[in-house]
């Protein structure tokens, strides 16, 4: 609804009523004109800050929902970075753990080439005594007959 000036009301009014001679008929009405106009004007500010309350009211829910959302997702976020930290920390812990391994392994495998050389000597000597205790016996009963033959003579 377009705002009239009250002063330009009046004087339309009192210039329409004066030719009449009618003017304090004329000023009761234009009084009367203008205190509408004031109330309609005041009903009107009324709405208008009503309508910008409820506006400011919605946009408030807004951005305390919206508020609301950040701050889970802040909440997840902090979550997930201490799930990563705490998987960081037992990847470097289990890498540690994998290096000692890797130098224990190390070690048994040096540990196992040198009982394999050993046990390697050790059959080597094994078969070379079994090969010369062959040799002094062959069958077992040539022993017996070279200490025989080597008694003979004297006996003759």
């Amino acid at each position: 609804m377009p705002y009239l000036d009250l002063s330009l009301c009046s004087m339309f009014v009192l210039f329409a009523t004066a030719d009449q001679g009618e003017d304090s008929q004329i000023m009761i009405r234009a009084e009367s004109a203008e205190k509408t106009l004031k109330a309609n004007k005041a009903e009107e500010q009324v709405k208008d800050v009503e309508r910008m309350l409820a506006l400011a009211e919605k946009t408030i829910t807004k951005l305390q929902s919206k508020l609301d959302q950040q701050q889970q997702k802040i909440r997840e976020l902090r979550s997930q970075a201490k799930l990563a930290d705490n998987i960081t920390a037992e990847v470097l812990e289990l890498k540690a753990e994998v290096a000692d391994l890797k130098s224990e392994v190390r070690e048994l495998t040096r540990a196992n080439r040198e009982h394999v050389t050993k046990n390697e000597a050790l059959q080597a000597e094994n078969t070379k005594l079994k090969a010369e205790t062959k040799a002094r016996k062959p069958n077992g009963t040539a022993t017996g007959a070279s200490i025989r033959s080597m008694l003979q003579p004297s006996l003759s």
